[in-house]
């Protein structure tokens, strides 16, 4: 059983993560996922605060280093709507261009790297994943909700989302006024706990393939250190009674 720890937003990002390892590894014992920040709901914090600056705050006090103390694999989200506020300072453009999504998606994941410890997450980068929404993980939502083009939309997607829930007598992600329902989002991401579902689907929206991308190197990094596993030694202590010679002088 893998031990992911999970790094994120909110608990509504958690959640979709959450569907999409199961998802990813159904058929193989059932992955452990730990919600690191924003921490579980408890009695004293039935809502904590999530919000992009946690993220970094997370990083830079050391929790990717604590959780992989006690996980196989730490999976890190963001979105990227706000990649060019302060603090965030991850330009969308250059030269006057809107950057390719792949790059912006690089160049978000080298930022999160700067508030690791350099050495450690060297040493450990083949551990730490990075699952980076454009725009935002609603986006990762739309292709378990439209069969047309919208399924690839990287803007806009919490109002695309909600407009098509609500048309299928569902409850939205949010409310009017902007809160979110992470049990909305649990709901609407439970088709990725089905790996034909995922499969199905994941190529339909770009970062979405991205982050179950990592997964595949993932998966294939383990394949190979399984079929790299030292073979039994052969016993050499029996002798081949056909290959037995007479003592010399006999």
């Amino acid at each position: 059983m893998f031990k992911f720890g999970v790094i994120a937003e909110g608990a509504s990002d958690q959640l979709v993560i959450e569907n999409i390892l199961v998802g990813y590894f159904q058929g193989q014992e059932e992955p452990s996922i730990t919600f690191v920040q924003p921490p579980p709901a408890s009695v004293a914090t039935p809502s904590p605060p999530g919000g992009w600056t946690r993220v970094f705050d997370s990083l830079k006090r050391g929790d990717c280093q604590q959780v992989l103390q006690f996980n196989d694999f730490v999976v890190i989200q963001i979105d990227t709507d706000v990649q060019e506020e302060p603090g965030f300072d991850v330009p969308r453009r250059e030269g006057g261009s809107e950057l390719s999504l792949p790059d912006r998606v690089a160049r978000v994941i080298a930022r999160l790297k700067r508030d690791v410890e350099p050495e450690f997450c060297t040493a450990h980068e083949h551990r730490i994943l990075f699952a980076i929404a454009v725009d935002s993980i609603e986006c990762w939502l739309l292709p378990l909700l439209y069969v047309n083009n919208k399924a690839q939309k990287t803007t806009g997607c919490l109002d695309a989302a909600n407009d098509t829930l609500r048309k299928k007598k569902m409850d939205g992600l949010s409310s009017a006024e902007g809160t979110k329902f992470p049990r909305a989002y649990e709901r609407a991401s439970r088709e990725y706990t089905k790996q034909k579902s995922l499969t199905k689907h994941r190529s339909r929206n770009p970062s979405l393939e991205l982050f179950v991308k990592q997964l595949d190197d993932l998966q294939g990094r383990l394949n190979a250190s399984q079929n790299a596993a030292p073979q039994e030694p052969e016993d050499v202590s029996r002798t081949d009674e056909n290959s037995a010679t007479e003592p010399p002088g006999q």
